[in-house]
């Protein structure tokens, strides 16, 4: 009896796993393809996440940064449609993509394995490093000068940092504790009004914030520092011609040396996180 109720475990084991199989296949097959959608609507509805530089809002109000202007250059130029940007939150711009209330999302987000069971990304456009934004009279220089008992580090809700020190490298920090901060919360305030002993975000965003506070803040590099996994553009799953488009349109980023060209204009693009373009065969020495 014993050896029959084993048998009938493995065969249902089995059966539900070529059942799942071409579950997920039918999800995939009966998807719109949302660039055919895109290209009759005349429009392509892009997310994005305050972040300068790569996207936010000056001082007149009006939506600019590197990512921006790809973004736009995609619709105008390459798609030839309207471009609409629609503002998200790092907390919930996976939720808006599968609710469709944008279409891409065009931002410095993560490439986060917890992400990609829900979403789909490009390769990557950026690759930096995770780092500390810090006071410079607290002559921080060593991880156990910020992981003490009763200090806070500070990170943005849903950001990399966030998902790296809560979810994929809990263990990072033995004594401190993470305090995660929403818009319009600032979390390097919490750093220069002495709540929290470090702010923990990618280079891009530590060194911006720290060139703009000079007189007391500093970006602190730990050999133990989590390296990042690149940022790409985000879209929904199942959409493998966008997917092709956008990747290729991400080479093309790359390949032309748009970064470069975007650090001009705007100097917080750390340029040493900016995926560098790769000789291609059949170029001319």
């Amino acid at each position: 009896m014993n050896i029959i109720k084993k048998i009938i475990v493995i065969l249902s084991v089995i059966l539900s796993f070529i059942v799942s199989v071409p579950a997920f296949a039918a999800n995939c097959s009966t998807a719109p393809d949302m660039l055919e959608e895109i290209l009759k609507r005349g429009k392509i509805r892009i997310g994005w996440i305050n972040s300068k530089p790569f996207q936010y809002r000056n001082m007149r109000g009006e939506l600019e940064g590197a990512f921006v202007n790809a973004g736009n250059m995609l619709g105008e130029e390459l798609l030839k449609v309207e471009v609409e940007w629609v503002e998200a939150k790092w907390d919930t711009f996976i939720a808006g993509l599968q609710s469709g209330k944008f279409d891409i999302v065009i931002s410095n987000v993560a490439r986060r394995p917890n992400r990609a069971a829900s979403v789909w990304f490009t390769k990557p456009v950026v690759i930096g490093s995770q780092t500390f934004l810090v006071r410079k009279d607290k002559n921080i220089t060593k991880l156990s000068d910020i992981d003490k008992p009763g200090s806070n580090v500070v990170v943005r809700l849903g950001s990399a940092a966030h998902i790296t020190y809560t979810e994929n490298d809990k263990e990072f920090f033995s004594n401190a504790t993470i305090k995660s901060v929403a818009p319009p919360a600032l979390p390097e305030q919490e750093v220069a009004s002495g709540r929290a002993i470090a702010m923990g975000a990618g280079s891009v965003e530590t060194q911006q914030i720290a060139r703009a506070n000079s007189d007391w803040a500093e970006v602190v590099v730990l050999p133990e520092s989590p390296r990042s996994v690149g940022a790409g553009f985000v879209m929904p799953q199942c959409q493998h011609n966008l997917l092709h488009y956008m990747n290729t349109f991400v080479d093309t980023i790359i390949e032309t040396n748009f970064m470069a060209k975007q650090a001009e204009i705007y100097p917080d693009v750390v340029l040493d996180a900016v995926v560098a373009p790769t000789r291609l065969i059949g170029d001319v020495k």
